[in-house]
């Protein structure tokens, strides 16, 4: 828009200023209407962040369309009363089976019969070739007693050789692949101690998402409150974890910190308002105008992308102390053009004029960084680049629209007709009086901080990706919630109890895919993170009918004779090696219930998947690691058949930070070179577009520096600063700049001291809007807030104290020091001439030539 354009544009806006206050009032009735469904829809699953396209998400929805159950309840029971606490679980895991199946499918609790059904035919277990050994090893023995019976070994002397055959070695064998099962006292999940108790509920696949997993929660909380836990023992303590405590907790986290935030940056806000303007009417005008273009922006948001995620929910702080900078930069100059004895309408008509070329620039600029994020494939990435967009674009329009027309609807109500107090500026003046004092220092203090940052990025690499999501939950969780408590749970399974599930089509698939997994773990060794593969096949022996032909040889070999001749010991061994039941071959249906249960589909189809479990190791939450893992099994899988579903938490966590890695990169770049060439476009005036790039290099070269010598990770919610510092941070240089352009016989250190303060306090409002997430339960809210808050930290100190003692140092060095006035005093504005202007509105009114 031109030069005339916008003062006919501000004309029009004055005279009709009743009706844009009404208009807005409107729009924002009906914003507030579609804000409140958007937020209600707020959807926190780590899966939403991620492309609906993407591998681990199709996967996930094919998981949870054949599978019975994706998700548990993790129930601990806490007692020094191991005998009183099992009855408990007992009663309350019987109370929990009577549940209707679409809100659990199933509990978990024990595996006394499980480990009964094996130990019985724990023969079958044993390969053919040791079964071999063993008959062999006893033929020989029967040779060795006969011969050591018969005289004539003692007539001639003969020296036999004892036959030996380590027994115990293959027993230890074949209970070691038992004994995470036999570790439990009594089948019981719990402790060796009995202090500690788990009982597991399955959360229907058909119910997964928030409501299912708060209906569980909710209903197995209902059964505990109706039984009196202190009448079994008085120190019984239930604690809820696992994924479905999980999921709720964070939910209940995020809506807590977003009140929270929302709350305090409007009053931090608000009072920042009030203490710099110095007027509560000019700070209920800004407010009501920003509000508008909250509104408008979740209003339309809601079409546009119809539901909040973890990354896009705490937008409205963000905007707030973002989309409040053009206002406060238009009221500022309103204010100034008052203190300049200009009339109220005069003065709404020059701020306008005067502050909407660089304020439309630093909306642009900020909207674009914002739009980088929507060419990510991530929807938590796309989501907030969506809502940043419009917000910086609706907060624009409402900042020169709704806010000018309520100025002009209060004039027209009897305010502003007294002249405000002059501003001190102190702090921009102090800094204006440290430029001048110490150039030399600041100039070599920026170029120490330069230097660093540059020498810094050759620690730039891919583990700088956080993979440990234990890290970004809320504090209440890792403190006395689920994370803690899931910690006790590791200590009684010493597994993890949520593997990555392989959906192949058919049973001869499993058996491909299960031996290529176990091919790649063999070779690894004992650097592998695979810790085990599971199919069905593993719970039914193969050539069962061959083994008992060998069993019945063995068992026909001991005659009574030689049983009587073995030792107790010996007996034993023999007794659990021909038990009754292994000598009879059995099938899937034969299996027990909870076996059968770990392999069923919602179909009724038995063993058409593959388990893998992963080390409880912290080298799996190293971002190289991970990847390697979810991709070896996507190899293995993809070989026998491509695009097998490999579905589970971790290849979600891989792929999400997988992307963060692409899309961090396009979104930054898209984010630098967006900005630069809108300033040339704008501007078009190489100083300006010098001066707001260079502040804006070193702002965000001094972030990546903080970054990489800080070591701090980037995770799926911090990432957005960067991207943000390139569009927010050309804000303050782009306000300082285009006031030298305008004023360059002034000096540098006037447009510093007279733009510096409205800019230190568009800052303000945005560290305010950052620096509640600080105070968030959400730690990935607290790594956000404390990177963009650095980001702003090093973008308003390159361009309002770095370059301006670059340019001012330049400036004296190249002619003498001439000290330019800061401005007009009293009593020589009241002998200044007086001239006749036209008012917005029609009428006469006189201003001073200043």
């Amino acid at each position: 828009m031109g030069k005339y354009g916008f003062t006919k544009f501000s004309s029009f806006l004055i005279r009709h200023a009743f009706a844009i206050v009404a208009l807005g009032l409107v729009v924002s009735a009906f914003g507030a209407n579609f804000t409140v469904h958007l937020f209600k829809n707020l959807r926190t699953e780590i899966e939403e962040l991620l492309p609906t396209k993407a591998r681990s998400i199709l996967d996930l929805g094919e998981v949870k369309n054949r599978l019975e159950s994706i998700s548990k309840l993790d129930i601990l029971v806490l007692s020094n009363h191991p005998k009183e606490s099992k009855q408990f679980v007992i009663d309350f895991a019987h109370r929990i089976e009577k549940l209707p199946k679409e809100i659990s499918s199933g509990v978990e609790y024990k595996i006394d019969q499980e480990l009964k059904f094996f130990n019985q035919r724990k023969s079958l277990f044993i390969e053919k070739e040791d079964l071999n050994r063993i008959k062999a090893y006893i033929r020989k023995r029967i040779e060795y007693e006969k011969a050591l019976a018969n005289p004539l070994t003692l007539i001639l002397n003969r020296n036999i050789p004892e036959p030996h055959f380590d027994y115990k070695k293959i027993r230890k064998k074949y209970n070691a692949e038992a004994s995470e099962y036999a570790q439990f006292p009594d089948g019981f999940y719990a402790s060796n101690d009995g202090k500690m108790r788990v009982i597991l509920v399955n959360l229907p696949g058909s119910a997964a998402g928030m409501t299912g997993s708060k209906n569980l929660r909710d209903a197995v909380a209902g059964i505990l409150a109706q039984m009196d836990s202190k009448k079994y023992a008085p120190d019984i303590e239930v604690e809820f974890t696992g994924g479905v405590e999980e999921l709720i907790e964070e939910h209940e986290a995020l809506v807590e910190d977003l009140l929270f935030s929302t709350v305090v940056v409007s009053i931090l806000v608000g009072l920042a308002m009030i203490l710099y303007f110095k007027s509560i009417v000019g700070t209920f005008s800004l407010i009501a105008g920003l509000t508008v273009g909250i509104l408008c922006t979740f209003g339309v948001g809601y079409f546009l992308v119809g539901y909040l995620n973890a990354n896009s929910a705490f937008m409205g702080s963000i905007i707030i102390g973002n989309g409040i900078n053009f206002g406060i930069i238009l009221l500022a100059r309103f204010m100034e053009e008052r203190r300049r004895h200009r009339g109220t309408l005069r003065s709404i008509h020059i701020a306008l004029n005067k502050t909407w070329p660089a304020t439309i620039v630093a909306a642009a600029a900020a909207g674009l960084s914002y739009g980088s994020l929507m060419l990510c494939s991530s929807r938590g990435f796309n989501q907030f680049g969506v809502l940043g967009f419009t917000g910086m674009a609706f907060c624009w329009i409402a900042s020169y629209t709704v806010l000018p027309a309520i100025l002009v609807c209060f004039y027209r109500a009897g305010f502003f007709r007294r002249t405000p107090h002059t501003s001190s500026h102190w702090f921009t003046n102090s800094i204006a009086n440290l430029i001048q004092k110490f150039p030399k220092t600041i100039l070599l203090f920026t170029s120490m901080l330069t230097l660093m940052s540059i020498f810094s990025l050759q620690k730039l690499n891919s583990n700088m990706i956080e993979t440990d999501l234990d890290k970004l939950r809320s504090r209440k969780s890792i403190v006395s919630g689920s994370l803690h408590w899931g910690g006790y749970v590791d200590q009684i399974f010493k597994r993890y109890i949520a593997p990555v599930v392989i959906l192949p089509k058919s049973k001869e698939e499993v058996r491909e895919i299960a031996s290529e997994v176990r091919k790649i773990q063999q070779q690894e060794g004992k650097s592998s993170l695979i810790a085990k593969v599971s199919s069905i096949e593993d719970f039914v022996p193969s050539e069962q009918k061959e083994k008992i032909r060998l069993l019945k040889q063995i068992d026909g070999m001991l005659s009574k004779s030689i049983w009587f001749q073995l030792t107790p010991e010996q007996r034993l061994l023999a007794s659990e090696l021909l038990a009754k039941e292994s000598l009879k071959t059995f099938g899937d249906s034969d299996l027990p219930e909870l076996v059968k249960s770990k392999f069923r589909e919602r179909n009724g189809s038995i063993g058409n998947m593959v388990l893998v479990e992963p080390i409880l190791s912290p080298e799996l939450q190293k971002s190289e690691n991970l990847s390697h893992f979810i991709n070896s099994i996507r190899f293995a899988s993809d070989k026998i058949k491509p695009n097998t579903a490999v579905a589970g938490t971790l290849p979600v966590i891989a792929d999400l930070f997988s992307a963060i890695i692409q899309d961090g990169k396009k979104a930054t770049v898209f984010a630098l070179v967006a900005v630069f060439l809108l300033i040339i476009l704008l501007f078009r005036n190489v100083l300006v577009i010098a001066q707001c790039s260079f502040a804006l290099i070193l702002g965000v070269l001094w972030l990546f520096g903080f970054i990489l010598i800080f070591d701090q990770k980037i995770n799926f919610l911090n990432f957005v600063a960067i991207s943000i510092t390139c569009g927010i941070g050309v804000d303050y240089g782009i306000n300082i700049f285009r006031r030298y352009q305008l004023e360059k016989n002034l000096g540098i250190l006037s447009s510093v001291r007279q733009t510096g303060g409205a800019v230190m306090l568009a800052s303000f409002t945005t560290v305010t809007g950052y620096g509640s997430l600080l105070m968030a339960s959400n730690q990935a809210f607290v790594s956000f807030g404390r990177l963009a808050i650095v980001g702003e930290f090093t973008c308003v100190f390159a361009a309002i104290i770095s370059l301006p003692t670059l340019f001012w140092f330049v400036s004296n060095h190249q002619k003498p020091l001439i000290m330019q006035p800061r401005g007009l005093s009293r009593v020589q504005r009241r002998h200044q001439p007086l001239s006749v202007a036209h008012r917005i509105d029609g009428s006469i009114e006189e201003t001073r030539n200043t």
